[in-house]
């Protein structure tokens, strides 16, 4: 049991980690306005697949992980992370019987959540502009969750975490 317990949580945080590579790997500039929020996705799919060992204290370690490799004042995406996974730890099992299609839109609007939160909190105590195309990442999380859900979903498998 205590196996299978360290195994999941390497998965988890090892996935995490995959997916902040992908958030600060390098892009042309006109591609970086839509590039999904990867360290949200895969919170948002530990979330509902597994909401007993990914928790809200672990979406805000993700944030906290998240607030470091950018360089952002400590706490915003933490926080941000905890309001927006909110809803989808509460009703995972609802989220859960959806199709992956109808989950892409749940997700999307998560992700814009997040990213109002995110500005709000910015705004709120640095005083920032929004820049054009702020909101562009949040709509392509309709094309990435699906393609995120079934690597993650096959991972899981793979490594039989439960």
């Amino acid at each position: 049991m205590q196996q299978y317990s360290i195994r999941s949580l390497l998965v988890i945080w090892c996935s995490l980690l995959c997916a902040a590579f992908l958030q600060v790997m390098p892009v042309p500039t006109f591609l970086d306005a839509f590039r999904p929020n990867w360290v949200l996705l895969v919170a948002l799919y530990w979330a509902i697949a597994m909401p007993y060992r990914f928790n809200l204290g672990s979406a805000w370690l993700a944030g906290i992980m998240l607030d470091l490799i950018w360089g952002t004042m400590l706490g915003i995406n933490a926080l941000a992370f905890v309001f927006a996974i909110t809803p989808v730890v509460i009703h995972f099992q609802k989220i859960r019987s959806f199709s992956i299609g109808h989950q892409a839109l749940v997700m999307t609007g998560v992700s814009l959540l997040y990213q109002l939160l995110s500005y709000l909190f910015e705004l709120w105590l640095n005083d920032v502009i929004m820049p054009p195309g702020y909101y562009f990442s949040s709509l392509i999380t309709i094309v990435a969750w699906p393609w995120l859900f079934l690597v993650l979903r096959k991972a899981r498998r793979h490594w039989r975490i439960n």
